[in-house]
């Protein structure tokens, strides 16, 4: 691709690898496409890059192309670029750009490849690049941007140095940037970047701009309130379903009853129509749904409560979870359906038929919905060959794509304005309630309409964590070590349910989705034989979509309670029975994994007995780049009435952005956890969900939550994620301590299933 210079560098935007330079074939197109930015929303003043501009006041303005759902990205990015750019967070103002290709989440498509900006692009990156793929998810904004922002930052701050050493005339030795200005060593004469910035944005720069070493950090590393605070404090934070472009009207909509089921007509529009504030009933294409356009929410949801509606089951009418239970303990059952084998070495079969005995467990976890705070909205207008659109998404990119898919519009004609989000966890990547929507609009033309979800539409047409069943074989030798591990799992596939809805020529077969063996494969333990392998339920009519830790969710539950069941069948304490099989690993991370369990084990006082009536349990766990281990201590109030009094957590996440962050996620994702584990399940009962609202999904509240004390590794490695790893955890570290409160396995989930109530 030949060798970069710095203009080319920031005439791109920073997509190094596939900018300026000619290529052959393909190529030439794709270098000059994947170059296009346009700054819309930056306000005033010259872009340095295509992720700072500055204006003459000396106003500093940063795209921040990653959806804030409340994991503390409006402020972890701008930190990343602060740092290197030596300016203040307070002296940033922050926009969402238009999802253009500078701002591709490359890291999605090539997770062994973190972003750099003068390092060539992989196949896969420049494909992310060329789509683009702008979103937000699996823990990977900080992972895609950490060296790249730096970098972008350090950029700018070099071509403001060289801007002002050309000014006064001296070598860019005598200058260097502070808040916003570059000052003169020798005369103290500073200027600001604002009145810099004209001149920096022509600087072309022949060389590659130094980095700060961690010791020089001044933010990375350090507690920053976070940027969104104030808005969502005082309540002037604008979320999707505060949209309200004028001449604004609501749809409210209705799914068919039966899940995959079909919506062939309304009986009584004619009735419906006569509502007060009542304008219009749709039909929706591909018998997806009606809906019910009036002047407000309130209205339209009533009326669309009061649609008769002529509809088509499928072939789930007749099916419940019993059903589907069945169905997934047959397949864990039949070896010849097992599609995946994601690892193996040894000889499980030998080890298993010797003279050991073989310790035997069965799990299984039900479908979850994500159950955001802010129910499922999207606003749109169409006027023309033009649309614009406000949401809460994760992918600024999808909604693009969903809107052309639905209304031919050009790409470039469609305005996304992305939101804050009343919480992601993968239910806001989807773009079902995105096309709905655009079907709304296209029908009324020119009038703004916002499309809401009420919470028991959402509730019932979800796309949820799947229904799994696991099943294990395992042996221990003589010296109390693992022998023999054998894992086999049934599921349907996250990743191609999921992408075949949202990029279908991206969705990979079943049998090859790495997600449905993430957190079951290369455990941190050593084992002389290993065996884990998957097979898929084909059940396509319940789509099944990404819930907050994907996979590692529940394989983290089966595999940190079976380490328990060999624990015990050893005869050994839980945390030591880890701690040796850590010892004797030669997995790469052993030595972080065995540091975040002694530190976790130490706050917890594990070698220190209880006082009666409390017991504790441990479970840890590595997804998304980082290592998180819990002990949750109860105590047993009576029978099976259980208060989770504390959840001691240690993460190790590689180099720290903003530990006020990292503290709030694991919190945040140890609730959400316990959550899934107490109380969580989506049940079907002849083809219908059985749940419609809280009432019967219940949440851990503030009376049932426990107290979380949360310990940060410090540990010179690249950052990993810190949105989803806090939650795999939770679920086998009470799970265990319930097992030495009462010596009761539970080994599906809720636990409320199994007469467990908590204080």
């Amino acid at each position: 691709m030949g060798k970069w210079t710095r203009r080319a560098f920031i005439a791109g935007g920073g997509l190094a690898g596939i900018g300026l330079v000619v290529g052959v074939g393909g190529n030439m197109y794709l270098n000059k496409a994947i170059k296009k930015y346009t700054g819309e929303g930056m306000g005033n003043g010259s872009s340095i890059n295509a992720w700072v501009r500055i204006a003459p006041d000396n106003t500093i303005t940063m795209a921040v192309p990653r959806a804030e759902m409340g994991q503390g990205v409006y402020t972890a990015l701008p930190m990343l670029l602060a740092e290197e750019l030596e300016v203040d967070m307070n002296q940033i103002e922050i926009v969402h750009p238009q999802p253009e290709s500078p701002y591709a989440n490359t890291f999605l498509l090539d997770p062994n490849n973190p972003r750099k900006a003068y390092a060539s692009y992989s196949m896969m990156s420049k494909i992310a690049s060329f789509l683009p793929v702008v979103a937000t998810g699996g823990s990977t904004s900080v992972k895609d941007l950490y060296d790249h922002l730096r970098e972008m930052g350090a950029t700018a701050r070099e071509a403001l140095i060289v801007a002002a050493a050309e000014k006064w005339g001296v070598e860019t030795s005598e200058c260097y940037a502070e808040s916003a200005y570059v000052i003169n060593k020798k005369t103290k004469e500073k200027l600001s970047y604002g009145s810099l910035a004209e001149a920096a944005a022509k600087v072309e720069l022949d060389f590659d701009p130094p980095l700060k070493e961690q010791k020089d950090f001044k933010l990375l590393g350090k507690r920053i309130q976070r940027l969104d605070i104030p808005e969502k404090v005082t309540g002037t934070a604008a979320f999707g379903i505060d949209a309200r472009p004028a001449g604004m009207l609501v749809a409210v909509i209705r799914h068919a009853s039966y899940v995959g089921g079909t919506v062939n007509g309304v009986t009584n529009e004619e009735e419906v129509m006569k509502r007060r504030g009542v304008n219009k009933v749709v039909l929706l294409e591909n018998g997806l749904g009606a809906a019910v356009v009036a002047d407000n929410t309130w209205r339209a949801k009533n009326a669309a409560l009061a649609l008769d509606l002529d509809e088509t089951a499928n072939t789930l009418e007749n099916v419940s979870s019993s059903d589907i239970s069945k169905m997934l303990k047959d397949i864990v059952a039949d070896d010849s359906k097992m599609v995946g084998k994601p690892e193996m070495h040894g000889d499980v079969a030998t080890a298993l038929s010797g003279d050991a005995k073989v310790v035997e467990a069965s799990y299984e976890v039900p479908y979850l919905s994500q159950c955001t705070m802010e129910p499922l909205n999207c606003t749109l207008v169409i006027n023309g060959d033009k649309c614009e659109v406000w949401v809460g998404h994760q992918g600024g990119s999808l909604v693009r794509t969903a809107i052309n898919e639905i209304t031919g519009i050009p790409q470039d004609n469609i305005k996304v304005n992305i939101t804050y989000l009343g919480g992601g966890f993968g239910r806001r990547a989807e773009i079902d309630f995105v096309k709905k929507a655009a079907m709304v609009a296209k029908q009324m033309e020119g009038t703004p309409i916002q499309l809401v979800f009420t919470r028991e539409e959402d509730m019932k047409n979800g796309m949820y964590r799947p229904a799994v069943a696991s099943a294990f074989k395992g042996t221990v030798d003589a010296d109390g070590m693992i022998d023999a591990w054998d894992n086999k799992m049934a599921l349907q596939s996250v990743g191609f349910s999921s992408m075949m809805r949202i990029m279908p020529a991206m969705a990979e077969a079943p049998e090859n989705d790495p997600q449905s063996a993430e957190g079951a494969i290369e455990l941190p333990y050593a084992r002389n034989n290993v065996s884990v392998q998957f097979g898929e339920l084909n059940l396509p009519a319940l789509q099944v979509g990404n819930w907050r830790s994907v996979g590692a969710s529940q394989n983290g539950f089966f595999t940190e309670s079976f380490m328990d069941e060999m624990a015990h069948a050893a005869g050994q304490d839980p945390y030591a029975f880890r701690k040796k099989h850590m010892e004797k690993s030669d997995l790469p991370d052993a030595k972080r994994y065995l540091a975040v369990l002694d530190k976790v084990a130490s706050m917890a006082n594990w070698s220190t007995p209880l006082a009666e009536g409390k017991s504790r349990g441990i479970a840890i766990l590595k997804s998304f780049g980082s290592i998180v281990g819990q002990v949750a201590e109860i105590t047993k109030l009576g029978d099976k009435k259980i208060k989770i009094d504390k959840v001691y957590c240690v993460i190790d996440c590689g180099r720290i952005v903003n530990p006020d962050t990292i503290e709030a996620q694991m919190q945040s994702g140890i609730v959400y956890g316990l959550s899934a584990a107490l109380f969580g399940e989506i049940t079907l009962t002849d083809g219908q969900i059985d749940q419609q609202n809280f009432p019967q999904y219940e949440m851990v509240r503030m009376n049932t939550s426990p107290t979380v004390e949360v310990h940060i590794m410090e540990v010179d490695e690249y950052p990993g994620g810190v949105g989803e790893p806090g939650t795999p955890p939770a679920a086998p570290a009470i799970a265990n301590a319930i097992f030495a409160a009462t010596g009761d396995r539970v080994r599906s989930l809720p636990l409320i299933k199994h007469g467990y109530t908590f204080a």
